[in-house]
């Protein structure tokens, strides 16, 4: 199935704007006919994996490099994984360092919170 930009963001639930920045970055690349776009259902899945990439903290930049490697190796390339482990490893790390900064002010303020009540 082929189909216009018009349609294709209805289609998904964007804007242009996006979907022209993610052709800027290369990751998506609609089929060109006699100089207009049209997009396939191969890119709407890679819509949604970016989408689903992003809901996981990775970066445009970190998505950029993971669609590079399946391109050159395939999907199910040992560099592809290991490359998704990578970034994902990476995310893991930084959301629990905020969680230990989360937890350390949440003991703060309970502690300031009994202080308070104890006085009141």
């Amino acid at each position: 199935m082929k189909i216009r930009i018009s349609d294709f963001i209805k289609q998904i639930k964007t804007t242009k704007d996006t979907v022209r920045h993610y052709e800027e970055l290369d990751l998506m690349r609609p089929v060109w006919i006699n100089g207009t776009r049209d997009y396939t259902d191969k890119d709407q899945n890679d819509f949604y994996a970016i989408k689903e990439m992003q809901s996981m903290g990775l970066s445009l930049k970190d998505i950029q490099a993971i669609f590079e490697i399946k391109r050159n190796d395939g999907c199910g390339s040992e560099q592809l994984i290991e490359g998704v482990l990578n970034s994902l490893n990476c995310e893991l790390k930084l959301i629990s360092e905020a969680e230990e900064e989360l937890n350390k002010k949440r003991l703060l303020i309970q502690g300031l919170v009994k202080d308070l009540e104890e006085l009141g």
